[in-house]
C-alpha cells in the first residue's frame, strides 16, 4: 500500500512539472548576431560601418579578429588602407560561421580598397 501510494505521488509530482517551451516569447530580449572581420596585415587601417555606425581599427604585425554585431540583414561596408607594400587578406565570417568574404590582394603603401558585403541574419 505504501509503496503503490508513494508510487502514485512520484506519477504525479512528474506530471505537474511545468515544462519549459522550446518556443518562449523573447519579445522582451534584444537578440544580436556576432560576425567576424579578420584582417591579416603588417599595417593596415580598416574603417566600416555596421548599420550606420562607423569603426575604425588599426593592425600591425600579423592578424586581427574583430566582431561585428547586427540584428537585421545589412550591408557591411569596409575600407582598408595599406600603410606599407603587403600583401592584405580580409576574411567575412558572418554569424553563422558562413564566410561571405576570403579577399587576399597586393596593395601598395596608401593604397585603399573598399568593399561593401551582404550580411544576412537566415
Amino acid at each position: 500500500m505504501k509503496i503503490s501510494t508513494l508510487l502514485i505521488l512520484l506519477i504525479l509530482s512528474f506530471c505537474s512539472c511545468k515544462k519549459e517551451s522550446l518556443t518562449n516569447d523573447l519579445s522582451n530580449v534584444v537578440l544580436n548576431n556576432k560576425g567576424v572581420l579578420r584582417v591579416e596585415c603588417n599595417d593596415c587601417q580598416i574603417s566600416y560601418s555596421v548599420q550606420n555606425k562607423d569603426f575604425n581599427v588599426s593592425v600591425k604585425d600579423g592578424s586581427k579578429d574583430i566582431p561585428f554585431f547586427y540584428v537585421t540583414d545589412f550591408n557591411l561596408k569596409t575600407q582598408l588602407k595599406s600603410l606599407e607594400n603587403q600583401g592584405i587578406r580580409l576574411m567575412i565570417i558572418d554569424s553563422y560561421g558562413r564566410v561571405v568574404s576570403n579577399e587576399l590582394n597586393s596593395c601598395l603603401q596608401g593604397e585603399v580598397r573598399e568593399g561593401s558585403f551582404r550580411i544576412k541574419t537566415k
